[in-house]
């Protein structure tokens, strides 16, 4: 491992949702309804953790001593997460340059994930409902695709592109019904969940400071379940620090008032369940 022998815990999420994947399509093929029902949930809830721990972490830290092994690694992670990995790579460290931001002069933001972005007022986020279901239709996969090639990686996004759409064809000319009525159903609802968390990341924070353009929880559960993701403020103050030593950054966002810290988890963030939380940044309320 090139960071911490951690990582291989986040190796092992993405082995977990390839057998939830796998099992997913054996016990569909099977008839065995409750049980398909069940490893969806999974593969869903596991989709939205790769997204937000493993393809993530992954970005900013890759995990592998070996450039070869990283782009193994990419390339298989494309498959779980349904969307090239160095595509979302771009539009992730598009969202860390631009943090969030409200709507400029021209009615949109710099930042292509801002859950203001679409929003019908420049300082007042986006249904949270809208956001999320939305959310996988407005990625600009031609525009992210010219930023990675801008960078010289064009063919790492084109083989990674085709190596996903060929196991999709496969798929859908070996079983259809799967296809259609179980992988793309759990792709599109794993997509969401991950717009979702996102939008619980920023919910109530105030863009424009570097020390309030996110939300933080720091509930120990969640913080181990979901590799210290609760500190979502020290990562866009310090993203280049490693998830595991990500606590320590704390200490430097102890003179900011005004930061917006959670109860629970981010899951918790939701506008409807602000009560819960005493913390908020600003009174902002998105039109649900």
């Amino acid at each position: 491992m090139a960071h911490s022998w951690k990582d291989i815990w986040l190796v092992a999420i993405s082995i977990l949702q390839s057998l939830a994947l796998i099992g997913m399509y054996v016990f569909f093929e099977s008839d065995a309804l409750l049980a398909t029902i069940a490893l969806s949930a999974l593969s869903v809830f596991l989709m939205c953790t790769n997204f937000q721990c493993v393809a993530h972490n992954f970005i900013h830290r890759p995990f592998f001593s070996h450039e070869a092994g990283n782009t193994v690694f990419a390339m298989w992670n494309t498959i779980l997460i349904g969307l090239p990995q160095t595509i979302y790579k771009y539009h992730h460290l598009n969202h860390h340059r631009y943090n969030n931001d409200y709507q400029n002069a021209e009615g949109t933001t710099e930042d292509y994930s801002s859950i203001f972005r679409f929003s019908r007022h420049a300082q007042i986020p986006e249904s949270s409902i809208l956001y999320s279901v939305l959310g996988p239709f407005r990625t600009d996969v031609g525009l992210l695709y010219r930023n990675g090639k801008e960078r010289g990686q064009g063919p790492q996004i084109l083989v990674e592109t085709a190596i996903y759409l060929i196991l999709l064809l496969a798929v859908a000319i070996l079983s259809p019904r799967f296809a259609f009525l179980c992988y793309l159903p759990t792709w599109y609802l794993g997509q969401v969940a991950a717009y979702l968390e996102n939008y619980f990341e920023h919910y109530g924070a105030t863009p424009g400071n570097r020390k309030t353009d996110s939300v933080s929880c720091y509930n120990r559960l969640y913080n181990l379940i979901w590799f210290n993701n609760g500190y979502h403020q020290e990562h866009h103050y310090r993203p280049q620090v490693h998830w595991s030593e990500i606590a320590s950054v704390t200490a430097e966002l102890q003179s900011e008032p005004n930061r917006k810290i959670i109860n629970y988890a981010h899951w918790f963030n939701w506008p409807i369940l602000e009560t819960l939380n005493p913390r908020k940044a600003n009174d902002s309320k998105p039109i649900v």
